[in-house]
């Protein structure tokens, strides 16, 4: 059995890494680090790198359609676009869109679709729906996909906009829908409510992922692993695109043969934060509840191959073990802090 772990926000800038984490107990992650081969890529966001992982090369990830897939929708041939309702706070002089779970109600959802869908048919060239998918998702029906370069969630959280807004040929004219249907936002008594109740508003979609569903190929995995991740819909889907198994969200449920694919986004939400206590806790829980399992069922024999993928912002680190990496004792045990990041990634 082959295993391969991806941990999005275990790796910090490296300039806040030593602090946050230098007094961190992890042997079982200080072994992997030490014992595994590492190669350096370039930052990607996790959206994206699910993508290629299962060998599809667009610029632009259609996570829609995949998402869609994943939540029992059936995307089919057309294009789709991610249009979530989401909470864009002006902090420390800049525009950023939130993290964190809105809490999104299906009367919300039904207020705002049908505010906007108006509007969107009016302006919107192509435009052929507006939907609601699983809680806090919805997704724009087009007839062709815009040409754009969009950030997906994970990597536009906690950044300026000036860095996470669409770019490509078509961005002026969906940025200016975008600010349009901001003022329509504004009007929404669910918004209204919101504000009495101290939540944060409805004040922006986030859109992003567009494209339809390509053609199926081969991927490198036989089986994908959810867990309880903001991310599972979208495994889902991709699962269901390459026509592979998904696993029950447990140790004991791991397939005895094959490649199985894990994404444990435990780290994102305090990482992209910069929430340095809440990262520690997650990471210890990582250690437990992930890594020293994985750890000693690789000395065991009960995994043959082991990959670890660390996403940050500042770069990507792949390792990859067999169970005789585990026993070159002249390979030290490395701490995560004393990671070598590459300069050739940093800004």
């Amino acid at each position: 059995m082959q295993l391969h772990l991806v941990l999005p926000g275990l790796l910090w800038p490296q300039k806040a890494l030593h602090d946050t984490a230098h007094d961190l107990d992890l042997p079982a992650l200080s072994r992997l680090l030490g014992r595994g081969r590492p190669l350096w890529q370039p930052p990607l966001a996790l959206e994206d790198w699910l993508s290629r992982a299962f060998g599809i090369a667009a610029d632009e990830t259609p996570a829609a359609a995949l998402r869609l897939l994943g939540e029992g929708g059936s995307p089919g041939t057309d294009c789709w676009l991610c249009a979530d309702p989401a909470h864009l706070a002006f902090e420390q002089g800049r525009l950023t869109l939130s993290g964190g779970e809105l809490g999104i109600t299906e009367g919300e959802m039904g207020e705002l679709i049908a505010a906007l869908t108006p509007h969107l048919a009016a302006h919107l060239p192509g435009f052929e729906a507006f939907t609601a998918g699983a809680p806090g998702h919805a997704y724009l029906k087009l007839t062709r996909a815009p040409q754009l370069r969009s950030t997906p969630p994970s990597a536009a959280i906690g950044r300026s906009l000036q860095w996470t807004s669409p770019r490509g040929p078509d961005a002026p004219a969906w940025l200016q829908l975008g600010n349009e249907l901001q003022m329509l936002l504004h009007t929404l008594a669910a918004n209204r409510e919101r504000e009495r109740l101290g939540q944060p508003g409805l004040n922006t979609l986030w859109l992003w992922g567009a494209g339809a569903l390509p053609e199926r190929r081969r991927c490198d995995y036989d089986a994908v692993m959810p867990s309880a991740s903001q991310f599972d819909a979208l495994l889902a889907g991709l699962a269901a695109w390459a026509g592979i198994a998904v696993c029950a969200p447990a140790l004991a449920q791991l397939p005895r043969t094959g490649n199985t694919l894990l994404v444990c986004d435990a780290l994102l939400a305090p990482a992209q934060e910069l929430d340095a206590n809440a990262w520690r806790e997650r990471l210890a829980e990582v250690e437990r509840t992930w890594l020293a399992p994985f750890a000693a069922a690789l000395a065991t024999g009960g995994i043959e191959r082991l990959r670890l993928t660390a996403l940050g912002e500042e770069a990507c680190l792949d390792l990859q073990l067999q169970r005789s990496d585990l026993w070159k004792f002249w390979r030290k045990p490395r701490a995560l802090h004393e990671l070598p990041y590459p300069s050739e990634f940093m800004s």
